[in-house]
């Protein structure tokens, strides 16, 4: 079973995409570190005050995804969203982001939820979520895009979470 990470940081107020790449320090070090504040596009209007950030670290041999939000609608509080990387950028349609990411290196028999990045969030009274997830490999640089807060948990048998909400484009 994968190590899970369940962070509650406060986000500062999102404005504008905005993208951040580690020292060359960092990545000589083997590890790169990416922050980007989203969304990118919204699908579901009821989502339209939401603001993420994503923070991705990728090591020799892990990947780390954070996702931080605030702004849910008030309904929203105590609920539960599919949060999942997808291989391609955001686009103007939910399903211009492709599939989800999955190891193309891990063996195809384990459940999903090992072959990809969940980051499933409940909203708090508040309006905020907050999730993350470490794999043990490492996403390849531009193998993958984004990250979508989905409209229902996820089906743990399917890797299914409903509609796209929200789509935060991530340059893996």
């Amino acid at each position: 079973m994968r190590p899970s990470v369940r962070a509650a940081v406060p986000l500062a107020a999102a404005g504008a995409a905005l993208v951040t790449f580690a020292s060359p320090a960092m990545a000589n070090a083997g590890q790169d570190r990416i922050e980007v504040e989203g969304p990118s596009y919204v699908y579901d209007q009821a989502y339209k005050d939401v603001k993420t950030k994503i923070t991705v670290v990728r090591d020799k041999d892990t990947t780390s995804v954070l996702l931080r939000a605030t702004g849910f609608p008030a309904d929203a509080a105590g609920k539960k969203f599919g949060v999942h990387v997808h291989v391609n950028p955001c686009g103007p349609k939910g399903e211009d982001a492709g599939p989800h990411y999955m190891n193309p290196d891990g063996p195809h028999d384990l459940p999903m939820e090992h072959m990809e990045i969940w980051l499933d969030v409940t909203v708090a009274k508040d309006g905020t979520a907050h999730s993350g997830d470490v794999v043990p490999w490492r996403v390849a640089e531009k193998a993958a895009g984004s990250v979508i807060v989905h409209a229902l948990p996820t089906d743990p048998a399917t890797g299914g979470a409903g509609a796209r909400n929200i789509c935060t484009t991530v340059p893996f």
